[in-house]
C-alpha cells in the first residue's frame, strides 16, 4: 500500500498540470501559474514520499516522467501560446508564413522538454547533478510570466510579456538550456556540510530573500540566479 503513496501524489501533479492547461485555455494566466507551482510541488512531495517510504520502483520513475512532460512541458507551452496569440494581435503586418512560424514557436518548450526527459531517463550519471536545465525550473520561469502578463502593479514586465520577440527569445533560450551539457547542480542535499553545499546554501537564501520581498514574482529571478550559480560552478571546477 505504501508503495502507492507517491504515484497517488504524482497523480495529484498531472491532475494540477490539466487544471493549468485548462486555465490558459480559459485565459486566465495568473492561475495556470499557480497550478504548474503546485504541480511542482507535487512532483516535489512523491521524490520525497518515494525516498521516505522506500518506495522508489520503476513504476514510478516512468509515472513521475510522464508527469513532467504534462506539467513540465505542455502546461507552460500553453501559456506562452496564449501570451503570444495576444502579442500576435498588435502586429497585424506579420502573416502567412511568419505568422505560422510565431503561432507554432511556444510548442518548441515542448519538444525540448520531453526531449530533456528522455535523455535524462536513459543517463544514470544525473543524480547529484543534472546536465541541462530541468523541466521544472524551464516551467516555473513560464508560469512567473503568465503571472506577470495579468499583474498590473508591474507594467514594465506586463508589457515585456507581450513582446513577441522576447517570447520568442524566452522560448528559444529556454529550450537550448533544456538539452545543452552545462551541468546544473541539484538541491538534494546529502549532508548538511557548509562545505559540501555552499552553493546549494546560497541558492537557497537567496531564494527565499527574493520570494519574501517580490513574492511569487520573484520565480524568474529565482530561477535566473540559478542558471547562473550552476554556470559559475562550471566555472570553478574548470579552473579545479
Amino acid at each position: 500500500m505504501k508503495k502507492a503513496i507517491p504515484s497517488l501524489i504524482t497523480c495529484l501533479a498531472i491532475l494540477a498540470g490539466c487544471m493549468s492547461i485548462a486555465a490558459s485555455v480559459k485565459y486566465n494566466l495568473t492561475l495556470a501559474g499557480y497550478f504548474i507551482l503546485i504541480a511542482a510541488l507535487f512532483d516535489f512531495l512523491d521524490g520525497m514520499f518515494a525516498r521516505l517510504l522506500g518506495a522508489i520502483t520503476a513504476f514510478g520513475k516512468q509515472l513521475d516522467s510522464l508527469a513532467d512532460a504534462v506539467n513540465f512541458g505542455v502546461a507552460p507551452a500553453m501559456i506562452v501560446f496564449r501570451l503570444m496569440m495576444d502579442s500576435l494581435q498588435n502586429h497585424p503586418e506579420i502573416e502567412g508564413f511568419a505568422f505560422n512560424v510565431f503561432y507554432c514557436s511556444p510548442f518548441i518548450i515542448v519538444i525540448f522538454s520531453i526531449l530533456r526527459l528522455a535523455k535524462f531517463n536513459v543517463d544514470v550519471t544525473q543524480t547529484k547533478s543534472f546536465k541541462g536545465l530541468p523541466t521544472p525550473a524551464t516551467a516555473l520561469f513560464v508560469s512567473s510570466l503568465g503571472i506577470f502578463s495579468e499583474n498590473q502593479s508591474n507594467l514594465p514586465l506586463k508589457e515585456l510579456t507581450g513582446n513577441i520577440w522576447f517570447l520568442l527569445f524566452v522560448i528559444m533560450i529556454l529550450s537550448l538550456l533544456m538539452v545543452t551539457g552545462i551541468s546544473m547542480f541539484s538541491l538534494k542535499l546529502e549532508n548538511l556540510s557548509l562545505k559540501n553545499n555552499w552553493l546549494r546554501y546560497v541558492f537557497l537564501v537567496s531564494s527565499l530573500i527574493i520570494i519574501i520581498f517580490l513574492g511569487t514574482s520573484g520565480i524568474t529571478l529565482v530561477i535566473i540566479l540559478y542558471i547562473i550559480l550552476s554556470i559559475v560552478m562550471n566555472l570553478i571546477q574548470m579552473k579545479i
